[in-house]
């Protein structure tokens, strides 16, 4: 496939339509098998990454036969609810698709730009593969298919379902192009050293809509649900909802409005590909020169930091944490849970739900060292040249945490028990907290010497997403989580009789509790995390190495 590959990309007639076997369409078949190949070839190397891409082959299969029974139902439903489920749900696909992949999981990047940097193969080629490559994934097969089965929805109408069919493609192509124009936006962002401003932009415009997002799913399900026909009708002028409108407004025998929303969704692909492709060309000189960097004066935090290993570990992790935009992801939740859980206490009347989001902030942090050495790359070699010590190892990566997480997590827990006005539970969130950040860290000195996660390597955009990893980290995740709330049963049991009581005594309890067992389980984490450290630590290179 390589070899078929490279001949015809560097055919002199590669770009002669009239050629079949070196056109344009020849070359674009070649990156779509080519994507599947790559894709394929790394399952092999990696079976645990093989798992989750069956699995999340199996999470589509899912959604389409939900999608399907669904369909049948609101066949037998009244135009207007058909009408308005449809539009509001695949408004809702669009949306996700051109930023979901950005806030959860990545996005795939088998096809990056920069593997085609020294290959002979147009743009125009380039852009037209990763788009087709893209919409025959998983997610774009299953939107696709979707799509063309909203037809199912509208058998009484004829003409409704077969424009459905026939507007399909456009729909998944919409999708596909708006996740890539996205992507490439943010993937600039990435290299650029107004990064920070661009995520700190992004955070507040979030911690804005929070707000009014919970006030109006707090307001009640039935006023909300009235207003859902004028919802999906503004979002049917708009360029998510267009293309799922225009069937409907053709089962109704709404011709003009059909046809102009025909035109609004044709619109919305041919600007969506024109703003990618005139993006994707600009950003093919910084794919191949690289990111400026600038440089800094001094040794930063190893001048810090004692002299030893250990030392040097926890400068490095440090500055990981301060500098890296891989670690952004981590720090988020700081200012997001605080502010979700303040709308759902004023709306519930649980004042005690605002210091309740310390506890979310301590697992969120005090796991962040899972990915440690999956972000170390290639200079995890150093720790095997030098002969590091897994002791010194997990000690490092913690304590760079805990310098970060510690303060932290007092700020939030007594800010929030200050607003909510409870300080006689400080003690027992103080309990709490510390149980889950100890325990915490040696959850996670245990796993990440377990476990090599596929991530975005150091200078790639922090935003991509390696085959199979979204549900690869699910299940990493879950398994930490679980250990994590084992750990932490005794102080939530204390935190719970606390709260219920309102005993002093039970609340100073929990804190001593939660001290204690936290610190055991990070003792007995560090020390188990060490030796399964001193033991896999070459295989622990192997597969980081694989992950590039």
């Amino acid at each position: 496939m390589a070899e078929s590959f490279l001949t015809s990309v560097g055919s002199p007639r590669a770009d002669s339509s009239e050629s079949a076997g070196t056109g344009a369409l020849a070359r674009i078949r070649v990156l779509v098998a080519l994507r599947f190949v790559v894709v394929w070839n790394t399952l092999k190397r990696h079976p645990w990454q093989l798992v989750g891409a069956i699995l999340g082959a199996l999470y589509g299969l899912g959604i389409l036969m939900v999608a399907v029974v669904g369909l049948v139902g609101l066949a037998f439903a009244p135009a207007d609810l058909t009408r308005t489920v449809l539009v509001l749900v695949g408004s809702a696909i669009v949306i996700v698709w051109m930023v979901g992949p950005i806030l959860f999981s990545g996005m795939d990047r088998t096809l990056d730009p920069a593997r085609f940097a020294t290959l002979p193969i147009t743009p125009s080629v380039q852009v037209a593969g990763i788009a087709a490559a893209s919409l025959f994934g998983i997610p774009g097969i299953v939107t696709l298919l979707v799509s063309a089965l909203t037809a199912v929805a509208w058998f009484k109408a004829p003409i409704a379902a077969v424009a459905a069919i026939l507007l399909a493609p456009v729909a998944a192509l919409t999708c596909v192009l708006g996740c890539q124009l996205v992507t490439t936006v943010v993937s600039r962002a990435a290299t650029s050293r107004r990064f920070r401003e661009v995520i700190g932009g992004l955070l507040i415009l979030l911690l804005v809509l929070i707000g009014p997002i919970m006030m109006v799913v707090g307001s009640g399900i039935s006023s909300l649900a009235e207003s859902l026909p004028a919802i999906a009708e503004v979002f049917s002028w708009s360029p998510f909802g267009a293309v799922w409108a225009v069937p409907a407004d053709l089962a109704v025998a709404h011709w003009i409005p059909a046809v102009v929303k025909l035109v609004i969704a044709i619109a919305t692909a041919l600007l969506l590909a024109i703003a990618w492709r005139t993006l994707y060309f600009a950003s093919l000189g910084t794919v191949v020169s690289g990111s400026r960097s600038r440089g800094s004066t001094g040794a930063g935090w190893f001048g810090r930091f004692p002299g030893t290993p250990r030392g040097a570990i926890a400068a490095r992790a440090l500055t990981y944490w301060l500098r890296d935009p891989r670690y952004l992801q981590s720090l988020i939740v700081v200012f997001v849970m605080p502010i979700v859980f303040g709308v759902l206490a004023s709306n519930t009347e649980l004042a005690i739900l605002l210091p309740g989001s310390t506890v979310l902030v301590a697992t969120f942090l005090s796991l962040g060292t899972f990915t440690d050495i999956s972000y170390d790359g290639t200079a995890f070699s150093l720790h095997l040249l030098r002969g590091v010590r897994g002791i010194d190892d997990r000690a490092g990566r913690i304590w760079a945490n805990a310098i970060v997480a510690v303060p932290i997590l007092l700020v939030v827990a007594i800010s929030t028990t200050a607003i909510a006005g409870r300080f006689d539970q400080l003690p027992t969130l103080l309990g709490l907290t510390a149980s889950v950040t100890l325990g915490g860290f040696g959850v996670a000195s245990v796993c990440s010497a377990l476990l090599v996660m596929p991530v975005a390597q150091s200078g790639e955009n922090p935003f991509v997403s390696k085959p199979g990893a979204a549900m690869l980290s699910m299940l990493g995740m879950a398994g930490s989580y679980g250990a994590l709330a084992l750990i932490s049963l005794p102080a939530i049991g204390f935190a719970i009789a606390a709260g219920i009581t309102d005993e002093p005594w039970l609340a100073w309890t929990t804190l001593g509790v939660g001290l204690f067992v936290g610190s055991v389980a990070c003792l007995l984490g560090v020390r188990l995390g060490a030796a399964i450290f001193d033991r896999r630590a070459p295989e622990l290179y192997v597969r980081v190495v694989a992950q590039n």
